[in-house]
């Protein structure tokens, strides 16, 4: 049997542990028995209950209500023919893409399986009121702060000494109350305002001294200040080109100040930019390819309908012992390749083709109309089949100049551009001259009576009886300056890689637009060539008739012209569409798409105040519309030359 014994715990232990048994329990632990509840789950096991998917339920209840994007059943095979018909235009395409596409649409269901990538309407507003990142952000960072404190304090002691009561024991009240309120300008100039006040109160009789005074003139007292401060950087951290870079914290190789997030906006811009010029291709593109499907379908349904009076004519042959059996199958089975045909041109699914209904959804799907509505949409505008003629070198300049990748890239350098001349700034020593003026109170009451002298420390405090100050240097910084040499060495390094970059994005957009100069006139010429196709095939077609009628030809001959003229016929329609595809393509890599449709990206009307002060303001920016800063020369050539050979921007 073993004896427990229970040592002898002193009153403070047993106090602390008190203390901390409440916290404990306090915290949430409860150590009597739970009450075990039964969970009825009827015939099912509990593990599905308690374990299946969980759908999480909105606090806006119409976003899971998708009652307004429902239906009728999509167009098919079987319910076609008895469709109506809606007329559309391509200008009506692209302004109803616009409207009714508050997010950015891409073939392919990529807002389905990476929804976080896709591009949307409100992607710019998202950034410009981004707590982080957004000029807005940066700007906060030199709002002024407030800051204040008010704390309470109650102190007693008993001392082994009996030389006098006061040095036995003492019991002491005071009080602290500190606020401030500091602002850094864009200067790097620190200004602060504070107020410190402080209470003392002894509970002890005051020492006589020998003449009969005492040694406390008051039990209670009062002091209070005033201060003004104001640091001023004179080296690392001084102008406002560092500040508005790097922003307030002027920290080594993190620039976060106005001046990169208004670059970073104008970044997000040509993003936002690029993914509407995206989006009138894709309309433009799926437009046409619904043109063909439709001109597709009316050639395969004219080679059917042909093929069917072909076959009766010889079905009619062989009834009466005039033809031939193989004839009549070689007729039915020509009926129905193009029968098959037709099928295919509707649903595409044979080839690999949208066809016209797949071409209709995907139009439907960019433009934001539903996915049914009992009509079947109509292209009605006229392809170009004019020939043109462009200027290749109004083409390039108009590339290099209006295409919205470069402009991003250019951004991207002009924020390299900033922040080297920001690293080069942070290598400097840290010199600030510092200046602090005090003026200060003293009375046994914080306002009190002003009748007798010291009776109100505030009366004290504005009679200027009593103030302060202090000027000095304050200079320190790393030795050597490792870190801060590191950082211009690596802003030059991404400079030269972004100007990199730049130039081989020109060299690209160029290659680019040489090709789609060439597809322009190959297109042209394959619709001469096809047309001229076409028109042979047709000449060949109608005398094949007249001599297969008349017995002087096998049908074979008639059936393999009716076939080669459908595929004439939808070989001209496909090079009118790649014809004006081409030059949909040109405009795309010319930078033009968005002037052909007078889609232009600008802010919103400006509030009258807001124009003042840019008005005001203009004259601090230079004409290129970038803001003038100084950078000093390398430093230091260190281990690497300083200075890169990069191309210049243009």
């Amino acid at each position: 049997m073993r004896i427990f014994r229970m040592a002898r715990i002193s009153p403070v232990r047993s106090l602390a542990l008190a203390v901390a048994g409440t916290a404990f329990l306090a915290g949430g632990c409860n150590l009597s028995p739970q009450k075990k509840v039964a969970l009825d789950c009827g015939e099912n096991l509990c593990s599905s209950k308690l374990q299946r998917i969980e759908v999480p339920r909105l606090d806006d209840h119409s976003c899971e209500d998708a009652n307004g994007l429902m239906s009728g059943p999509p167009l098919t095979i079987s319910s076609f023919y008895e469709s109506e018909y809606f007329d559309l235009t391509l200008d009506e395409a692209v302004r109803m893409a616009l409207q009714n596409g508050k997010v950015m649409q891409r073939l392919g269901g990529v807002v389905i399986s990476a929804p976080q990538g896709v591009r949307t309407s409100f992607d710019q507003a998202i950034f410009e009121t981004s707590p982080l990142g957004s000029p807005e952000a940066a700007l906060a960072a030199f709002d002024a702060q407030a800051s204040a404190a008010l704390t309470f304090d109650h102190a007693e002691r008993k001392f082994n000494n009996t030389f006098q009561q006061l040095f036995s024991a003492s019991r002491q009240d005071s009080a602290n109350f500190s606020a401030e309120v500091n602002k850094q300008t864009a200067l790097g100039t620190r200004f602060a305002v504070r107020n410190l006040t402080d209470y003392t109160n002894n509970h002890v009789p005051p020492l006589t001294i020998q003449n009969g005074s005492s040694s406390f003139r008051f039990n209670s007292v009062y002091n209070t200040v005033n201060q003004l401060e104001i640091r001023q950087p004179l080296l690392l951290g001084a102008g406002a080109t560092v500040n508005r870079i790097a922003g307030p914290s002027r920290q080594v190789g993190v620039y976060n100040g106005v001046m990169i997030a208004r670059v970073q906006s104008d970044v997000s811009l040509a993003d936002f930019e690029a993914s509407i010029r995206d989006l009138v291709r894709d309309v433009e593109r799926n437009y046409w390819e619904l043109f063909f499907a439709w001109r597709d379908l009316d050639t395969k349904i004219s080679a059917r309908d042909a093929a069917r009076e072909t076959w009766e004519n010889r079905q009619i042959r062989f009834e009466k012992g005039v033809g031939r059996p193989d004839e009549e199958a070689q007729a039915r089975q020509q009926y129905y390749n193009f029968e098959n045909q037709v099928q295919n041109a509707l649903t595409g699914l044979a080839n690999g083709t949208p066809g016209l209904l797949g071409a209709e959804r995907n139009l439907r799907r960019l433009t934001g109309l539903p996915v049914s509505d009992g009509r079947l949409i109509r292209p009605v505008t006229e392809p170009a089949i004019a020939p043109t003629i462009f200027d290749w070198q109004s083409l390039q300049d108009s590339a290099m100049n209006q295409r919205v990748e470069l402009r991003r890239q250019k951004w991207t350098i002009r924020r390299r551009e900033l922040e080297l001349c920001a690293a080069k700034q942070l290598t400097k020593w840290q010199l600030d001259l510092v200046g602090q003026y005090g003026f200060r109170g003293f009375g046994d009451n914080l306002l009190g009576s002003r009748s007798r002298p010291e009776g109100s420390a505030v009366a004290d405090l504005f009679s200027g009886a009593l103030d302060d100050y202090s000027v000095g240097l304050q200079f320190g910084g790393p030795v050597g300056r490792r870190q801060a040499l590191l950082a211009v060495r690596n802003a030059e390094l991404q400079l030269c890689r972004e100007k990199a970059v730049l130039r081989e994005q020109q060299r690209q957009i160029l290659h680019d637009l040489g090709a789609a100069y060439a597809e322009v006139d190959r297109s042209i010429a394959a619709i001469k060539t096809g047309y001229n196709l076409q028109v042979a095939a047709s000449e060949e077609l109608e005398p094949k008739r007249l001599r297969v009628q008349e017995g002087k030809d096998q049908v074979f001959f008639l059936l393999d012209a009716q076939q080669r003229y459908a595929t004439a016929e939808s070989t001209f329609y496909r090079a009118i569409v790649d014809y004006n595809q081409a030059l949909m393509n040109l405009s795309w890599t010319s930078g033009q798409l968005l002037n052909r449709y007078n889609v232009v990206v600008e802010e919103g009307e400006w509030d009258g105040g807001l124009v003042g002060v840019a008005q005001d303001k203009a004259a601090r920016f230079s004409t290129d519309g970038g803001t003038p800063t100084t950078c000093p020369a390398p430093v230091s050539q260190g281990t690497f030359p300083q200075s890169g050979t990069v191309p210049e921007i243009r």
